[in-house]
């Protein structure tokens, strides 16, 4: 009788020792198969191309920043660009010598593509000539007054 409770004793205990094995196996096998699953899905990237809006020619080295997540790019020869980011809103900012700075605050979900016309900073380049223009005429205007008032002693 002793040698039937020891049999059943043991075969338990091999039964839970499988049992345990299967389970950890099985487990870690889930744990692998969804952490890399979890951990893309926090990276969003947004993508596009970045033109002149009169000319519609593609702009190269156009500085794209986040201020959220201070993470920044510029674009390529195309006017391409690619930022990924950790965070669902971003506030982007696209700035270019020449062009008028442009913002845009966005709410993420998935990846997205944003194409990006900028436009020419003329404008203000066209009056800081005019002020210039305007400035070295009364200079020289002074000189020559000047140099009436002297002649005239």
């Amino acid at each position: 009788m002793f040698r039937f409770f020891v049999y059943i004793y043991r075969s338990q205990k091999t039964i839970n020792i499988f049992y345990m094995k299967t389970l950890l196996i099985t487990h870690t096998f889930l744990i692998f198969l969804l952490l890399p699953g979890m951990s893309w899905a926090q990276f969003i990237a947004i993508s596009g191309y970045i033109n002149d809006s009169s000319t519609g020619k593609a702009l190269e080295n156009v500085s794209i920043f986040d201020s959220n997540s201070k993470i920044g790019t510029i674009t390529n020869q195309n006017g391409f660009y690619r930022l990924v980011l950790h965070e669902r809103n971003a506030d982007l900012t696209f700035t270019f010598d020449g062009f008028k700075d442009c913002k845009r605050h966005i709410e993420l979900s998935s990846d997205t593509t944003l194409q990006v016309s900028m436009q020419p900073a003329i404008l203000q380049q066209k009056q800081q000539k005019k002020s210039d223009n305007l400035h070295a005429d009364n200079l020289t205007l002074n000189k020559q007054d000047q140099k009436q008032d002297q002649r005239e002693k």
